[in-house]
């Protein structure tokens, strides 16, 4: 409906995946830095602002709204990865497993939640309902992120490990985190 014919479609979605991937470095890089919050903070206020654009600016045509959707994979899908090392800065190494795995069952949640709320708001909407649905899941990151800033101090640029980027799919095993250089040293092995 929004004048991208199936092939755009598939070009949209991988475009959407691979500036998400390239983005990883670089927000990365930032992260490592400066405080993560302020990254997370950007980058989740720009992925609801591009998500409220395709919204209310209903975009037709194959250029503009796979360039809005390039933009969008930059800003959320490295939000997770950022997210990890930020949580992981706070954890001691022989909690990283413990947060990740938190971190992943919030990640689930949001996963289920969200098919439900996008769903409703292309039925009761229009098909653009789905970009409200993201727009409001990353706006509400913004304030939290904001009102979390007042809460607690930065963690010091000598105490933060640096950013390693994560896949947000399950493509790796749990084995994966054993391997992690940063994790609790095998008492077997001193």
């Amino acid at each position: 409906q929004a004048g991208v014919g199936t092939a755009g479609i598939a070009v949209m979605m991988s475009v959407t995946v691979v500036a998400g991937a390239l983005m990883q470095w670089p927000a990365g890089r930032m992260s490592d830095r400066t405080d993560r919050r302020i990254v997370l903070l950007a980058m989740a206020g720009i992925a609801s602002a591009v998500a409220l654009s395709a919204f209310f600016l209903e975009l037709r045509g194959a250029v503009p709204v796979i360039s809005l959707a390039a933009v969008y994979g930059a800003m959320a899908y490295t939000l997770y990865s950022i997210a990890v090392a930020h949580a992981n800065d706070h954890a001691g190494p022989e909690d990283f497993v413990k947060v990740s795995g938190g971190l992943l069952l919030i990640y689930g949640a949001g996963t289920m939640a969200g098919p439900l709320l996008g769903a409703t708001l292309m039925e009761g909407l229009r098909p653009e309902g789905i970009f409200l649905a993201t727009a409001l899941a990353h706006g509400l990151i913004v304030p939290y992120t904001a009102w979390r800033m007042r809460q607690r101090a930065a963690v010091p640029q000598a105490e933060k490990d640096t950013f390693q980027t994560l896949p947000v799919e399950r493509a790796t095993t749990p084995e994966a985190y054993n391997l992690d250089p940063r994790g609790e040293e095998d008492p077997a092995d001193t």
